[in-house]
C-alpha cells in the first residue's frame, strides 16, 4: 500500500478500524491495546498464520491495468464504465456494507465482498453486450429483407417478410437433453414407464386419496391405473339400455312414542307436548297420556 505522510498519534498501517466485523487471527488472545494496534500488530507479525493475501485494499486513485487475465479484463469493464458514464454506484473497490442493488450478484459467492461485485457486475455489463449485439443482427435482417435493394450480401437474408407458414399447427418442441412427458400422464397407456406425477406435483390427481404409504410416483401411477380402468368400464356400458327397478315397500312395526297407559321413561330426550308447563309431579307422572292430554 502506498503511505503518505501520517502523524505519529495514529496507528501505523496497515490495521482494522473498530467495528470491523471480519475475522482476525488470535484477536481473542491479546488484550490490554486498542483495536487498531492490536490488528497492527497480527497483521505485521509473522508468527501469526494466515493465507497470505491481504484483506484490506489499497484506497490510492490507480488507473485501469492492462487485461491479462479474466480478473484483469473484468476490472478494465468497470474502469472503463466508471470514467465513461461517470461518478457511477459501481466501483472497481466496492466498500462493504453496501445496501443497493448489485446486478447479477447472488450468482456469485465464496469471495471477498469487492470481487463478487467485480464478477457480478463484469457478467451483467457482457451480457449487455451480447444482447445489444443480438439485436443489431435482428434489426439489421429485418432491414436486409425489408428491402430486396439493400442487400449487399444474398446469405444474410434469403427470405423476404413476412416468412409464409409451411404448416397449419407448430409442432410441440422436446428438448432431447431432458426427460419430460410427450404427453400427459392421464392418457398414457397402463404400465407405461412414464404413467406417474412427480413429487411435488400439485394438481388434482384422481383417486388417490385411497393409496397411501408408498412414494408419490407409485401413489399417482396406481390411482392413474384405477381412474382409467373407471372411465374404461363406464364407456363400455354407456350405450347399454337402463332398467329401473322398483322395490316393493315394506311396512315395519313401529312402537308407539308416546304410551297411552303409561309415562315416559326419565332421562328421554325427545319432544314432549306441554311438558314444559307442568311441575310438581314426576316425570312418569306427568308424561303420562301425553299426547291424549293436549288433543283433548
Amino acid at each position: 500500500m502506498n503511505q503518505g505522510k501520517k502523524s505519529t498519534l495514529m496507528t501505523p498501517d496497515p490495521y482494522h478500524i473498530p467495528g470491523y466485523l471480519g475475522y482476525v487471527p488470535q484477536c481473542k488472545y491479546r488484550i490490554g491495546n486498542t483495536f487498531g494496534s492490536i490488528t497492527h500488530e497480527l497483521l505485521t507479525d509473522n508468527n501469526v498464520s494466515c493465507s497470505g493475501n491481504p484483506v484490506l485494499g489499497d484506497t490510492s486513485a490507480t488507473r485501469s491495468p492492462p487485461a491479462k487475465t479474466k480478473e484483469d479484463f473484468q476490472r478494465s469493464q468497470v474502469y472503463t464504465k466508471t470514467r465513461s458514464w461517470g461518478n457511477q454506484k459501481y466501483v472497481p473497490q466496492m466498500v462493504p456494507g453496501y445496501t443497493g442493488y448489485i446486478p447479477q450478484g447472488l450468482n456469485h459467492f465464496g469471495s471477498r465482498y469487492a470481487e463478487i461485485c467485480h464478477n457480478a457486475v463484469s457478467s451483467f455489463d457482457t451480457d449487455q453486450k451480447k444482447h445489444e449485439a443480438l439485436a443489431n443482427d435482428i434489426r439489421t435482417l429485418n432491414r436486409l429483407q425489408a428491402d430486396p435493394n439493400a442487400r449487399p450480401y444474398a446469405t444474410m437474408a434469403q427470405n423476404t417478410t413476412p416468412l409464409k407458414p409451411i404448416a397449419d399447427k407448430a409442432k410441440p418442441y422436446l428438448p432431447g437433453y431432458a426427460k419430460q412427458h410427450s404427453i400427459s400422464p392421464f392418457y398414457m397407456p397402463d404400465n407405461h414407464p412414464q404413467q406417474y406425477f412427480l413429487a411435488g406435483y400439485t394438481g388434482f390427481v384422481p383417486k388417490a386419496r385411497k393409496f397411501f404409504g408408498q412414494s408419490y410416483p407409485s401413489i399417482t401411477s396406481q390411482a392413474l391405473q384405477a381412474h382409467k380402468g373407471d372411465q374404461e368400464r363406464l364407456s363400455r356400458t354407456w350405450n347399454d339400455p337402463v332398467t329401473v327397478f322398483k322395490s316393493n315397500e315394506k311396512k315395519f312395526q313401529t312402537s308407539t312414542i308416546y304410551p297411552t297407559n303409561t309415562g315416559l321413561v326419565p332421562h328421554y330426550t325427545g319432544h314432549i307436548p306441554d311438558q314444559k308447563f307442568k311441575f310438581g309431579t314426576t316425570f312418569g307422572s306427568s308424561t303420562r297420556a301425553a299426547v291424549s292430554q293436549i288433543t283433548n
